[in-house]
């Protein structure tokens, strides 16, 4: 309305003032002045009316929201408040009464949440906590039940997964497993149910993982941090061609059973841990050297080994990685990410 006024004023001014300043009453001054005039009156009648309009509309949907939240339907309400407030922002308290309709219908989809799970009824639970979400984003509430729930969903997924793997469906326990996968990847008995489903459903692709590196150094622990950082990117370099084991399966196995198969880590051990964990392909190494001189030096080799045949698919002869200038005997696990990509190069 102010702006309206003010366009009326300017008109009326503009029209006016070189009349004025010619103190003539000239008829083509009068015309000019009621030009003026009718132009302002109309663009007001316009704005007066478009307001009226919307104004009129936002009523009706204003009345319609509280009705629905005297009735406790606070999803509708929400709806109805959102349109009044998209046709005007300042009307009437439409602000404040979206944003507790808002929390209202947030509530009530936790409560929902709340008893769905009391009855067993997860994935359900999982719907309503989502929906809170979806009008209270900020309610650590919601949040925190859906984290909490999140892992008793992926056992219900894994177990229907084991359910429809012991019967060779592979596609649905696939599905299965995935949901349960990304639930709690963290779960290395999901992920290794997850893995292997992947490779049946996926037919040719290898499944392999990565057994061990030797370490024949002075520098303790560098054989763990290849392996892990090996597996990693083994994985993330999958791009469809195999499917790799996930890592903290395949070292609890390791940890299990090479003591009970006996002998050292070598060739034959892992063919046999590769028979136990059903992959097709294993992967094992050495750290032959670790010097640090002006620059970092390692020495490394790797074979991947085909376990139904026994025999070597690919063979990393031993090579010379040098890290980066910097590097130290304090830091260069910060660089090993690097030595692993050249590393699953050579070995893919």
């Amino acid at each position: 309305m102010k702006i309206t006024g003010l366009a009326l004023v300017f008109l009326l001014v503009f029209n006016t003032l070189p009349v004025t300043a010619k103190g003539t009453q000239s008829d083509s001054g009068k015309m000019a002045i009621k030009v003026g005039v009718g132009a302002a009156v109309v663009v007001g009648a316009v704005c007066l009316i478009r307001s009226a309009v919307i104004n009129g509309k936002a009523e009706k949907l204003y009345r319609q929201a509280e009705s629905l939240a005297s009735a406790g339907d606070w999803v509708g309400a929400v709806e109805a408040y959102t349109k009044v407030w998209e046709l005007n922002p300042k009307y009437k308290d439409v602000a404040a009464k979206l944003a507790d309709a808002k929390g209202k219908a947030g509530t009530m989809f936790i409560r929902l949440g709340d008893e769905a799970w009391a009855e067993k009824k997860l994935e359900a639970a999982e719907a309503y906590y989502r929906q809170a979400l979806q009008y209270i984003p900020a309610s650590t509430e919601a949040r925190q039940k859906l984290n909490q729930l999140s892992q008793e969903l992926a056992w219900m997924h894994y177990r229907r997964g084991l359910s429809y793997e012991t019967v060779n469906r592979w596609p649905e326990a696939f599905q299965e497993y995935e949901r349960a996968y990304l639930l709690a990847p963290e779960l290395s008995e999901i992920a290794d149910h997850y893995a292997r489903a992947k490779a049946q459903v996926n037919q040719g692709l290898p499944l392999r993982t990565v057994l061990f590196f030797l370490n024949h150094t002075t520098t303790a622990g560098v054989e763990d941090s290849l392996v892990r950082e090996l597996q990693r990117q083994m994985q993330a370099a999958a791009d469809g061609k195999y499917v790799m084991l996930d890592y903290t399966r395949t070292q609890a196995i390791l940890t299990e059973q090479a003591a009970a198969l006996g002998g050292d880590l070598d060739e034959n051990l892992a063919l046999d841990l590769g028979r136990i964990l059903g992959v097709d392909e294993v992967i094992i190494g050495a750290i032959h050297s670790f010097e640090v001189r002006n620059r970092v030096r390692i020495q490394v080799s790797a074979k991947r080994l085909q376990i139904d045949s026994g025999r070597v698919s690919k063979e990393v002869k031993p090579f010379t990685y040098t890290f980066a200038r910097g590097t130290t005997a304090a830091n260069w696990r910060d660089e090993m990410p690097k030595l692993a990509a050249e590393l699953v190069k050579r070995l893919n």
